[in-house]
């Protein structure tokens, strides 16, 4: 399975690719929603899916003697490196965020606080749950896969930013950087891991059902 996560890399992911992880460093543009430089990981995504369509490398992997489940989890890994490169460029430039922030806080968003990250992880693991296994339906169609997994992703970060900013008790304790709350923040923060890493496991599981039916 690495050797074939190591051809897409090769082959699937110009080094141009790997720019739009900096557009992580949005995270440092003051009152600004900081969720759109992660957002942008997704369409890193599908350009990756764009070079695997022209290249026809699932077609090109599945004649050669390895597994399908391989085929599977190697598109998956590439999938969360893409979303991690852009959330660890977002963590380095956290701090730098609130320095450069009038007052020391964002008037459009969350904070970029362990929430945020925790958030942007739940929000993700509903892409990942959405995309992957829809898009190894085929193997190759991502046009709308791609749109509905965005939608996912809006939604889900949406729904906790309006609870955040709606009700005062979680506007205390989870934005800002209070550290009173730390253990607040803290543990959003360990659910987006937890939520993320099952759901991007189940996510792979059910993909590699639907990818052993097709026929390339």
């Amino acid at each position: 399975m690495l050797k074939l996560f190591k051809k897409e890399l090769r082959l699937n992911m110009p080094r141009a690719l790997y720019l739009f992880a900096l557009l992580g460093a949005m995270i440092i543009i003051p009152n600004y929603p900081y969720i759109v430089g992660t957002g942008y990981s997704i369409m890193h995504i599908m350009l990756y899916f764009q070079f695997v369509n022209e290249n026809r490398s699932q077609e090109f992997s599945a004649i050669l003697p390895v597994k399908r489940s391989d085929i599977v989890s190697s598109t998956t890994l590439v999938i969360v490196l893409c979303q991690m490169l852009n959330l660890a460029v977002s963590a380095i430039l956290a701090y730098p965020s609130k320095l450069l922030n009038p007052n020391g806080a964002n008037f459009v968003g969350l904070d970029a606080n362990l929430t945020f990250f925790g958030v942007a992880l739940i929000a993700l693991a509903m892409f990942n749950l959405v995309v992957i296994p829809r898009y190894f339906k085929t193997g190759y169609k991502y046009g709308v896969t791609l749109i509905l997994g965005l939608i996912t992703f809006v939604l889900t970060y949406g729904v906790f930013e309006l609870l955040v900013q709606l009700i005062p008790a979680l506007t205390k304790s989870l934005d800002g950087y209070d550290v009173n709350y730390l253990w607040a923040r803290l543990t959003v923060l360990l659910a987006g891991v937890i939520i993320y890493t099952l759901s991007t496991l189940l996510a792979n599981k059910t993909a590699i059902k639907k990818f052993e039916k097709v026929n390339l």
